[in-house]
């Protein structure tokens, strides 16, 4: 009997073997003055939902996974960094009728310090195989700037990201559309904060009209230290989103589809920033509604991440 490791012990392997060999190699490559500064992390992630559809950009149904990263900086000068970025993930959902989601992606972004109170930032990223609102998979080349503006315990950050998806479907298609936001992040002291952001988004189809939504996201979340490394962060969340070509299933007057949701939820968050273990145990709770009667229902989300930063 043969031994098969799962996959995402598989990819995870991988993944620690690329980050070795990139911390080993990029220093040894870097030029004598030119510092170049490199990390990479990985985690393991469970879900435990009631939610059985994808709201958002990141993983809402059930089941379990590890991601995982490296990324180098080169400073090219006292106010200018530029950043090289990978990533990898498996997640594999509970159930039938949901394949094992792999993702890959990369990035590369330069920042700028203006003035000592406003720096600037350009990044573009390409990632394949992510879960996105319109589909279970896409691949998607994006392109952001953002400024941001810090003055004492404030922060404020406005950002302006283009995308363009191609969907890993069986009805394949494309779809292009922005995404804008803005954060405000007040600083009290170490790791407690108060924090809110704003964003609006949509995404249009041409060749898959049903895929087409315009969306609105404000959230709030406080971080409050309650022992050495230990932070509990509750939030409110609230989305809402409608589609261009969706009819809306036991909807009377045969509109087109729209959602909401209200998610009051907390966090534990342990470890620090820079470097080491850390964990994060979340819950929350989604008071969804919906004119289709097949996603007008409320649901509860349990999440576990524990991971290392080298």
């Amino acid at each position: 009997m043969t031994f098969r490791p799962a996959p995402a012990f598989r990819h995870i392997a991988r993944l620690a073997a690329m980050a070795a060999l990139v911390i080993i190699a990029v220093p040894a490559f870097a030029q004598d003055g030119d510092p170049v500064e490199v990390g990479a992390n990985i985690e393991f992630v469970g879900v435990q939902s009631d939610i059985m559809i994808e709201d958002g950009d990141e993983f809402d149904s059930s089941g379990f996974g590890a991601r995982g990263g490296i990324d180098v900086d080169f400073n090219l000068s006292p106010r200018t960094v530029a950043r090289i970025e990978t990533d990898l993930g498996v997640f594999d959902y509970e159930g039938e009728g949901r394949e094992t989601l792999t993702s890959y992606g990369a990035a590369a972004s330069i920042e700028h310090a203006v003035s000592d109170t406003v720096k600037v930032r350009l990044r573009a990223r390409r990632v394949h195989n992510i879960a996105v609102l319109e589909a279970f998979s896409a691949d998607q080349t994006s392109v952001a700037t953002r400024v941001e503006w810090e003055v004492g315990d404030n922060r404020v950050r406005v950002e302006a990201e283009y995308r363009e998806r191609d969907y890993d479907t069986t009805s394949a298609g494309n779809g292009e559309g922005w995404r804008l936001g803005a954060q405000y992040n007040r600083r009290f002291g170490p790791y407690h904060w108060l924090r809110l952001d704003a964003r609006v988004e949509d995404m249009t189809s041409d060749d898959e009209p049903r895929r087409s939504y315009d969306r609105r996201v404000v959230a709030l979340e406080y971080s409050q230290p309650v022992a050495k490394r230990l932070r509990v962060r509750p939030s409110l969340e609230y989305r809402e989103w409608d589609y261009d070509a969706r009819i809306a299933e036991g909807n009377p007057d045969g509109d087109l589809r729209r959602d909401s949701y209200v998610a009051p939820g907390v966090e534990l968050a342990w470890g620090r920033s820079a470097s080491g273990p850390y964990a994060r145990a979340s819950a929350e709770y989604r008071f969804r509604e919906s004119n289709d009667t097949r996603y007008d229902e409320s649901g509860a989300r349990f999440g576990l991440i524990v991971g290392y930063r080298f």
